[in-house]
């Protein structure tokens, strides 16, 4: 009992702090003051023969960045990608960093303070207090942390995103359509130049997570719609309840039927499967919550159906002591 009251007391001692650190910003609109580390300067000026701008949210408990963190990065850089790179951990390793150098135009740390909105919030107050402007880019991408991959080459996805305004990895239909946030593209021209420069100059920092997913993740495809602009997912809704009958025998197949739900979360090794899917969301592996049955053999799944190399899985469950050592089934509760 006295170890769950000190739990709670540190968690709202932790959000008042946050709440606190949001107030300068509210005040002074000044994002730059959340900057704790300068790792690498944005340069006056973006290299011309790299036409897609990256935001890449990073967060770590040990202030490490991953090798499968940088792996992402190589693909995206692989596109003609300039990335600003910021991390909610206010301090890195320098070891860690070295590996960035060459894949990102600036390396920075943050407060954590709104989540990956709150890192790419910084990226953008950098690359305008550089001088840097959307008029010099072609595309826009909003990535994070929080998945493994590329599981395919990432080119299948992204030549795939034609004919819209708007692009995603993954639609959801839960608490409202929306393109998931851990990766979102724009195509740059005169409609989404101005939209995005709304969205990022009236936005305010948020503490509660809840809020921070209805107003940004769900709230950004809701003020897209509304602005007029088209949205095309790399897989949609409709396409993954088109593949329902044939994973009739799937664990979680009695939520097909029911209320929508997060798919990168129950349906996973049917996004892979059956589309190719380049990302698995890290939480699966690390905590395996929602319980699958199908984790114990997530190796020879990953291994058999992509070529990602699966120590970066394996060498990040280590590191964070996670993995099949955390793979435990909850007890069923008393009838």
């Amino acid at each position: 009992m006295k170890l769950e009251l000190v739990s709670r007391l540190r968690a709202e001692s932790g959000r008042a702090r946050r709440y606190l650190s949001a107030v300068p910003y509210r005040l002074r609109g000044n994002a730059l003051r959340f900057i704790r580390e300068t790792h690498q300067q944005l340069p006056a000026r973006p290299s011309p023969d790299r036409p897609t701008l990256v935001l890449f949210a990073h967060f770590d408990t040990e202030g490490i960045v991953d090798p499968y963190v940088v792996h992402y990065l190589k693909a995206l850089h692989g596109l003609g990608a300039t990335i600003i790179f910021v991390s909610g951990s206010p301090k890195l390793t320098t070891e860690s960093v070295a590996p960035l150098r060459p894949l990102c135009a600036g390396i920075y740390t943050r407060r954590t303070l709104c989540l990956d909105f709150g890192s790419w919030h910084l990226a953008w107050s950098i690359l305008k207090q550089r001088g840097w402007s959307l008029d010099q880019f072609d595309r826009l991408v909003l990535a994070n942390d929080s998945v493994f991959g590329p599981l395919f080459p990432i080119d299948e996805m992204w030549s795939s995103f034609r004919g819209a305004d708007m692009y995603g990895a993954i639609e959801s239909a839960e608490f409202g359509v929306h393109l998931q946030s851990f990766f979102l593209a724009w195509e740059l021209d005169s409609r989404t130049r101005p939209f995005l420069e709304d969205f990022w100059n009236g936005f305010k920092y948020i503490v509660d997570k809840v809020n921070i997913v209805e107003q940004y993740e769900i709230g950004l495809s809701r003020r897209a719609r509304e602005a007029g602009l088209s949205m095309r997912p790399f897989v949609s809704v409709a396409d993954i309840r088109a593949t329902y009958e044939r994973s009739s025998d799937h664990q979680w197949a009695s939520k097909f039927s029911g209320e929508p739900f997060n798919h990168t979360l129950y349906y996973w090794d049917g996004l892979i499967e059956h589309f190719r899917f380049p990302f698995l969301k890290a939480s699966l592996p690390r905590y395996n919550d929602p319980w699958h049955d199908s984790m114990a053999r997530l190796r020879e799944f990953i291994e058999q159906r992509t070529d990602y190399p699966y120590e970066l899985i394996q060498a990040n469950l280590d590191r964070l002591g996670c993995g099949p050592s955390t793979w435990v089934k909850p007890p069923v509760p008393p009838a």
